[in-house]
């Protein structure tokens, strides 16, 4: 026997909580480091949460899991930068992500805050690759399908970042 549609409805209301509550502040980081913009990564993630609702009512029983939010906020992200035009904008605020005026005698803290600074002047494709892999932490299949690709290409795609980003380290060095 199916549920009425109250229940169905009580249903995908507990599961949008349930995945707000989850994957709320991951998917607003990811959005946030793509946009370095707070307002633009909350929009984003609304956003995602609102395709989330709907395609909850438009196929019952698919199982729209984290991987499935992650792929949406990635490509919303990518579709905010296109739209805005940021990119002057942003590399001008990523030139000052991670310091801060207080001494730090930690040399890998400052080596770390360096790469992701160079992280986040890449292309915005290149550095959803770099966000997804790297800091997400997904395995190289997931990150593929999130990126619309294959294992193998993705391999290769971060070999290439990673050699112009020691690059671009050295040459900061």
């Amino acid at each position: 026997m199916g549920m009425t549609n109250d229940a169905w409805r009580q249903d995908n209301e507990t599961k949008l909580r349930q995945m707000v509550e989850q994957m709320g502040p991951r998917l607003y980081r990811f959005a946030w480091a793509m946009l370095t913009n707070k307002e633009a990564a909350d929009d984003v993630v609304q956003e995602c949460f609102v395709r989330y609702w709907r395609q909850l009512d438009k196929e019952p029983g698919r199982n729209l899991g984290p991987g499935w939010l992650l792929r949406v906020t990635a490509r919303l992200c990518l579709d905010e930068g296109r739209r805005w035009g940021r990119r002057q904008e942003t590399l001008e605020r990523l030139s000052s992500l991670g310091r801060t005026n207080a001494p730090c005698d930690d040399p890998a803290v400052g080596a770390d805050q360096e790469i992701f600074s160079l992280v986040m002047q890449l292309k915005p494709k290149d550095r959803l690759t770099m966000l997804l892999v790297y800091y997400q932490d997904l395995p190289l299949a997931e990150a593929a399908s999130i990126l619309g690709t294959t294992e193998t290409f993705l391999k290769t795609k971060l070999s290439r970042i990673r050699k112009r980003l020691k690059k671009e380290w050295e040459r900061g060095q």
